[in-house]
């Protein structure tokens, strides 16, 4: 009897104390603020965590990297 009673707290004790090396949830991020197209792929992406390149001496705003080096790719072989 004993035994179970033992087990029993240690259970609840477990759930009430931290896990060790469990981490809290990372806060979730906002999607508030200025969106920009990108003209490659037509998704639209935060201004700020745009990749930004000069293509024909405007700036543009990118989803990724490969969406840039795309269109700074087209400029190259229609130059």
């Amino acid at each position: 009897m004993l035994l179970v009673v033992r087990l029993v707290l240690r259970t609840i004790a477990g759930f009430l104390r931290p896990a060790k090396g469990r981490e809290a949830a990372p806060e979730p991020r906002s999607l508030e603020g200025d969106m920009v197209r990108d003209r490659i792929c037509n998704t639209f992406v935060l201004k700020d965590r745009a990749v930004r390149a000069m293509v024909q001496g405007r700036e543009e705003s990118f989803c990724s990297a490969l969406c840039r080096d795309k269109a700074l790719g087209a400029l190259s072989q229609a130059g």
